[in-house]
């Protein structure tokens, strides 16, 4: 049978609550994450720049059409909520424990695969931005070649 550890970990951990009293079967209360990468402001204006010059690119190539107007501005506002999920679950972290839980030491960030300087953190972080910001220009400049 496939996965028999997992399930002989499910048995073995069943039969070991039967075995505690009652009071050890409580759950455990919900915590939240309380890590935050902390990274630097000018990491994020770069990173809502580049993201703004994207979208802009893509109005000037096709700010007469309203589908994809439209689409635009759906793009626009996805865009935010997920930017704004990430910022207000950071700011619930850094609520809770003051940032003290924050994975930069010593100007390095601590990762699972090792420490990264600022700059490593920097452009792993904005390789993608910074290429949907060059599409978007990219993108204005052929249309505005062609018309």
């Amino acid at each position: 049978m496939l996965l028999d550890e997992t399930n002989i970990a499910a048995v073995t951990q069943d039969e070991y609550a039967e075995e505690l009293p009652l009071s050890e079967k409580a759950p455990a209360k919900a915590q939240p994450e309380l890590r935050t990468f902390g990274l630097p402001s000018w990491i994020w204006t770069a990173m809502l720049a580049c993201y703004a010059i994207f979208f802009g690119g893509l109005l000037i190539a096709t700010g007469s059409d309203g589908g994809a107007l439209m689409m635009i501005i759906i793009s626009v506002l996805y865009t935010g909520m997920y930017f704004g999920t990430a910022g207000i679950l950071s700011g619930l972290g850094n609520a809770i424990n003051g940032n003290r839980n924050s994975q930069w030491k010593d100007g390095r960030l601590q990762t699972i695969s090792g420490d990264l300087e600022l700059s490593a953190v920097a452009s792993q972080v904005l390789v993608v931005p910074a290429m949907f910001a060059l599409f978007g220009m990219a993108i204005a400049i052929m249309v505005a070649i062609v018309s």
